[in-house]
């Protein structure tokens, strides 16, 4: 039995919940319409700035293969400073949701281990809440080498 626990936050998008660890939440704020910067990924609906720097705003939902997220009084923006490990890079992103919901501790003990031949590899387990199912991210799986690439060449450009 493993006494580790982590700490999340859980966000909605759809229908679907999800959490990701708070050590890589650096903000959480209402929605700010983006800058659009043409030529990218139908996902990246334009950069935001945050803290004086400018940062990608990501459709989540498009991004997880979903309709895109209706805009709404509830629709949040999530900063998150992600690590790709194969690049050795730190990159944030302002992740859209469709509304952020709690704020929950786990640990392996409560959680169950998604089977490695139905998920994406950036989702790890899902947790029961009163709310329902959350699937848990390894949100720095989320974005592969080539994302990292080109997310950094717009914000540069």
């Amino acid at each position: 039995m493993s006494n580790t626990s982590s700490t999340y936050l859980a966000f909605k998008i759809s229908d679907h919940l999800f959490g990701v660890n708070v050590d890589r939440v650096m903000e959480i704020s209402e929605y700010r319409a983006p800058k659009p910067i043409p030529e990218s990924p139908s996902y990246v609906l334009g950069v935001v700035e945050f803290r004086e720097h400018v940062v990608p705003q990501i459709d989540t939902a498009q991004k997880f293969n979903m309709p895109p997220i209706d805009i709404t009084a509830m629709t949040c923006m999530v900063v998150l400073e992600l690590q790709n490990l194969d690049l050795a890079k730190k990159f944030r992103v302002a992740i859209l949701v469709d509304s952020v919901s709690d704020v929950f501790e786990a640990t392996e003990d409560n959680t169950v281990p998604f089977t490695d031949d139905f998920h994406p590899q950036y989702l790890t387990a899902s947790y029961k809440t009163n709310h329902g199912m959350v699937m848990i991210l390894d949100a720095d799986k989320v974005f592969s080498i080539k994302d990292v690439i080109a997310l950094d060449k717009l914000v540069r450009s």
